[in-house]
């Protein structure tokens, strides 16, 4: 299991060091340089105390083989118990990055923490939680895991994603 933060995490997908045979593989087949496929079956790595969270959630990175796009995308599966912990992004701190953060609930059921008020989420809802505002989920499930579709953008001056 790897022991890095979010941002660590956020900031090695950036630079591509992040990758898995498959996905290399993949990048060097014979395919049009138009698009590119990124198996859903793979990449997920485990993630511990994900912003200071509890417990460990396995996170998937697309990085589209570093294609430039106005968005980064990961999905988080977050077992019972475990959450990504309440944090901030904003143009202050460039640690954890100046991001707008949009929530897509894939299953399961939430507990989203957002500039302090907790908002119930489950399959099929979406949360915005824009820049310079607190944010972090919980899967409060006693069963099954929480899927949540994360897309981040980049607002950054002079980001090539902004």
């Amino acid at each position: 299991m790897d022991d890095i933060s979010r941002r660590a995490l956020l900031a090695a997908a950036a630079i591509g060091t992040i990758a898995t045979p498959a996905l290399a593989a993949t990048a060097t087949a014979a395919r049009p340089s138009r698009f590119k496929l990124e198996p859903g079956s793979e990449g997920f790595h485990k993630f511990q105390a994900v912003h200071e969270g509890l417990g460990s959630i396995d996170v998937r990175l697309f990085d589209f083989g570093g294609a430039p796009a106005p968005a980064n995308f990961l999905i988080y599966d977050i077992p019972v118990g475990a959450s990504e912990g309440v944090h901030l992004h904003n143009l202050s701190d460039p640690a954890l990055g100046p991001y707008d953060e949009y929530y897509y609930i894939i299953e399961g059921r939430g507990k989203m923490t957002i500039d302090g008020e907790d908002i119930l989420v489950s399959a099929g809802d979406h949360v915005y939680a824009p820049l310079d505002s607190w944010r972090g989920i919980a899967n409060i499930d006693e069963k099954e895991h929480l899927k949540v579709f994360l897309t981040y953008i980049d607002r950054s001056p002079g980001s090539k994603r902004s």
